[in-house]
């Protein structure tokens, strides 16, 4: 659960965030949503694939960080285990939240990352002693900003792809650390034949639309999920 309310300089005037990445912070996840912006970047480290969802969307872009349930594989001792982070885990624990007919920033107070007051000075401080904006603060203004716009061309992705049924089902066998034998399903990628096979002017569109460069960042980064077989590996006993 969540409990998201509007971030404000007087209520919040002591508010600390911890920042640092761990499984107690939310971040044992199999998942995260990626945006098409950030497939050039995300693909150098990660798996890029699609997972099929409710209502008008259909689909989503995630990038998968384990092979199992609640498993991140970039998640060590020692923190982050990739030069990058996708931007929809930055953001915790704000968000973009409508106020009447505006969007306001909101923090959820039920994240594990909000610093407790009997916690003390640990973290960092979202504001400044005087109420201004910290320089976190405006990170976080700047990636939510990014985020949101981003975000809305998504959808155009999504329908460029489904109109020229570009996306199939993929399954991807697995051995996890104890040696069991498993299977990651429900997934999706793009259908490279399908994508080789389309005319000259579905191509030069989907160029034009900014959607080409994506599709190519997607297909380069299913290497990874060899990486992500090695990752596992490492956690075996033997």
């Amino acid at each position: 659960m969540t409990r998201p309310v509007l971030l404000d300089n007087v209520s919040h005037r002591h508010l600390r965030i911890r920042t640092e990445r761990g499984a107690a912070l939310g971040d044992a996840r199999q998942s995260a949503l990626a945006l098409p912006a950030e497939f050039r970047q995300l693909q150098a480290h990660f798996p890029i694939v699609f997972q099929h969802v409710e209502g008008d969307a259909g689909f989503q872009p995630i990038v998968l960080l384990g092979l199992e349930p609640d498993q991140n594989l970039f998640l060590t001792d020692a923190g982050w285990d990739a030069p990058v982070v996708p931007m929809a885990m930055q953001r915790d624990p704000f968000m973009i939240g409508h106020t009447g007919s505006e969007l306001k920033l909101h923090v959820d107070l039920d994240s594990p990352r909000i610093v407790k007051p009997e916690e003390g000075e640990v973290g960092t401080a979202v504001f400044m002693p005087h109420g201004g904006h910290s320089e976190y603060l405006d990170h976080v203004v700047s990636l939510l900003e990014h985020l949101h716009a981003h975000a809305q061309h998504l959808p155009l992705f999504i329908a460029a792809l489904t109109r020229h049924q570009l996306l199939e089902p993929f399954v991807f066998d697995v051995e996890s650390a104890d040696g069991q034998q498993g299977r990651v399903s429900g997934l999706f990628t793009i259908h490279e034949e399908r994508l080789a096979a389309l005319p000259g002017d579905a191509l030069e569109r989907l160029q034009r639309d900014g959607h080409l460069l994506p599709i190519y960042m997607q297909i380069a980064s299913l290497s990874h999920l060899h990486d992500l077989v090695e990752r596992q590996a490492r956690l075996s006993p033997n």
